[in-house]
């Protein structure tokens, strides 16, 4: 219980770091991000605003004399860009008529053709190109040059630096991200545990107590249990009124045993110290055993105990604590017995379920349990029917050490039921 708790915690202050640790990354990455697109923008818009003024004042400036490429004289001046800018001048059919610098990747045949295609969707966009020192992208803004003749202007620059310094960001932000949760999960395991030694020293000072006190009170109850017996020897000679109260003390000094050893045995699981021997034995004979040691309780109540065997003949051998499986088949037929309705049955079955587990199912046709009731059954000291547990001895700690022996097996415990047709309890083990 206390490793889960510590686990939980862990999970949860892990949980929370990490979420705030992503929401920071995200957060500082989208915000670089936006700040480095809005600033290619701005930078694009203003070169484009004075390349169409330039461009204006060129073609008004030559008056009707035909627009030349910038390299022959009285052509278009480009020294107003940048020196990783770009620009390109298209007329009304897509026709390069102008560009800037002799090394412009405007002028590239691919990228023309997909500045033209780009071009009618959208006024920003981003093209890649290949080169031999590996990908190149360049941001394009296309404007119009208002000259009447349809002509068209693309601003290009390129933008590789910057997106390469966005994904060296997103990497060491991922990077960073997950050093930090590793720091914050260690420090919190560590924290976590730290901040679990009261309730470790409080739950294991309550574990001394429950075996010391349950140890200490065999003794006395034995000596009762005893004096209560040479006291039924003499019964006939006891007036009926005393015969009723030694009735009733054996009662609950049988229950009291019984409370005494499941706490005992409780408190050696919790703490670790309960043995648990691994001995080869045939499971199906002490399934027969136990079945039929309980058939006297079983005519008490007025109930049949039917046994239905589905695997093949022969020893079934399982390696476990015998005494333990002993006792969980005990809990669970002396459970089925006590709340059957009498002249009905309670039905064992075993067999295999898949080919690595065995079934072991205890069926009774009793009165059955609410569905609300289910995910405590095997909670500690819980009793679906006070009143009746108390009246057939319940103590509220079958269930719970069935369920107990179980996992120290390796198992799984489940039940099934419904209200006045009976209740199904499988224990599923590993075969070995």
């Amino acid at each position: 219980m206390i490793k889960r708790t510590r686990q939980k915690l862990l999970f949860i202050y892990s949980g929370i770091i990490a979420l705030i640790l992503v929401i920071m990354a995200a957060s500082f990455y989208f915000i670089l991000s936006g700040v480095v697109n809005r600033d290619e923008h701005s930078r694009l818009e203003k070169a484009a605003e004075k390349t169409v003024q330039e461009w204006l004042h060129h073609t008004t400036g030559i008056g009707k004399r035909e627009i030349d490429d910038h390299r022959r004289p009285g052509g278009m001046e480009w020294e107003f860009l940048q020196n990783d800018q770009f620009a390109v001048v298209h007329d009304g059919q897509g026709k390069i008529i102008s560009t800037s610098g002799v090394r412009n990747p405007l002028v590239d045949d691919d990228i023309s053709q997909q500045l033209v295609m780009g071009g009618e969707s959208s006024s920003y966009m981003h093209i890649e190109q290949q080169v031999s020192e590996g990908r190149k992208v360049y941001a394009v803004y296309r404007v119009a040059a208002n000259d009447g003749k349809g002509s068209v202007i693309y601003i290009g620059e390129d933008i590789s630096k910057q997106l390469n310094l966005l994904s060296e960001m997103k990497w060491l932000l991922s990077g960073l991200t997950i050093v930090l949760l590793l720091i914050a999960s260690v420090t919190g395991y560590i924290f976590a545990g730290r901040a679990m030694v009261p309730i470790v020293r409080s739950l294991k000072r309550q574990q001394e107590f429950t075996a010391d006190a349950s140890h200490e009170l065999r003794t006395p109850l034995s000596v009762l249990q005893s004096s209560v017996e040479i006291l039924e020897e003499q019964k006939g000679k006891l007036p009926d009124v005393h015969q009723t109260v030694l009735y009733h003390m054996k009662d609950e000094i049988v229950r009291m045993i019984r409370l005494t050893e499941q706490l005992l045995m409780l408190a050696r699981a919790d703490s670790g110290l309960l043995q648990i021997r691994q001995e080869s034995f045939d499971l199906r004979e002490m399934v027969y055993a136990v079945t039929e040691r309980m058939k006297t309780i079983a005519k008490e109540h007025r109930v049949e105990i039917c046994v239905e065997d589905m695997l093949p003949e022969g020893k079934l051998l399982y390696t476990g604590d015998p005494d333990q499986i002993n006792q969980l088949l005990y809990i669970l037929l002396d459970n089925a017995i006590k709340y059957s309705v009498p002249g009905t049955a309670v039905t064992v079955r075993v067999g295999k379920y898949g080919e690595m587990e065995l079934d072991i199912s205890i069926e009774d046709k009793g009165c059955g349990i609410p569905r609300e009731s289910l995910p405590h059954l095997f909670e500690r000291f819980y009793r679906v029917d006070k009143g009746r547990s108390r009246q057939w001895g319940g103590t509220g700690l079958g269930l719970s050490i069935a369920a107990q022996i179980t996992r120290n097996h390796g198992g799984q415990i489940f039940v099934t039921s419904e209200i006045n047709q009976g209740s199904t309890f499988i224990v599923r083990l590993p075969d070995r």
